[in-house]
């Protein structure tokens, strides 16, 4: 502040040249390369781009770009605003996207079991799934270790579930559930009082299918040789089999 004086001596046309060199050096000049990155791949083969930038991408860095300068009255920062709300709009598509369902009958049981986050935009799917008025009078609902109770919405789906089962005289079981989202349904128990769950040290009556997913996969790679097998003895660590191929 008290060397604010001192830029009266400094010509305007050399902070004219100090600006345009830190815009020079501060923008990514590579991103023009991303945008053409994001063509279908016959015109990359012709542009020679051997690297594919999904199109969200670029739409999000042409999105901030524009809103720095245009309209009036914004900035970097509602331009950087924006930007993270549309990645984070769709992160929760994307994510959304890998929440599957798989079921199985023993006996007078069904199984329901699900892998993936169970939130907003997946609580909606798994409850279409269900069947109240087709399934048999004990119904449990077993997660995967990657599938986890994120906000309000997976919670109230779960407890639609129980009412509607309730509702037609049968019972359903939430098991195999985390400790992060035990605690989040023990917090709003008051409000979901339907829900019953148990936790995922409860030994399971029948072991689970495999994900849908995860079976295609396997699918996929094929049978496994005992020559892709290969186990690597680490003197500190001890022992650990690791899959090739």
């Amino acid at each position: 502040m008290g060397a604010y004086p001192l830029l009266n001596y400094i010509p305007v046309a050399a902070l004219a040249g100090i600006m345009l060199v830190v815009v020079i050096h501060t923008f990514k000049w590579f991103s023009l390369t991303m945008l053409l990155s994001c063509k279908p791949k016959s015109i990359r083969e012709k542009l020679n781009l051997s690297s594919k930038i999904p199109r969200w991408e670029v739409a999000v860095i042409v999105v901030v770009t524009v809103l720095s300068n245009w309209p009036s009255g914004t900035n970097i920062a509602y331009a950087v605003f924006a930007g993270v709300a549309l990645c984070s709009i769709h992160y929760a598509w994307m994510s959304g996207k890998t929440f599957h369902a798989a079921t199985l009958e023993d006996g007078d049981t069904k199984y329901y079991d699900i892998s993936g986050p169970l939130f907003f935009t997946s609580s909606n799917r798994f409850l279409k799934m269900m069947q109240p008025d087709n399934d048999p009078a004990k119904v449990e609902v077993r997660f995967s270790d990657s599938t986890s109770v994120m906000d309000f919405s997976a919670m109230d789906m779960m407890n639609k579930i129980a009412t509607s089962y309730k509702a037609k005289g049968k019972k359903v079981v939430f098991s195999s559930m985390n400790t992060h989202s035990q605690k989040i349904i023990d917090k709003a128990s008051q409000l979901m009082t339907e829900i019953v769950f148990e936790d995922s040290d409860t030994e399971l009556e029948i072991e689970p299918v495999m994900d849908p997913l995860e079976r295609k996969l396997y699918a996929e790679a094929g049978p496994v040789n005992e020559e892709e097998i290969d186990i690597h003895c680490d003197d500190q660590a001890g022992v650990s089999p690791t899959r090739y191929g």
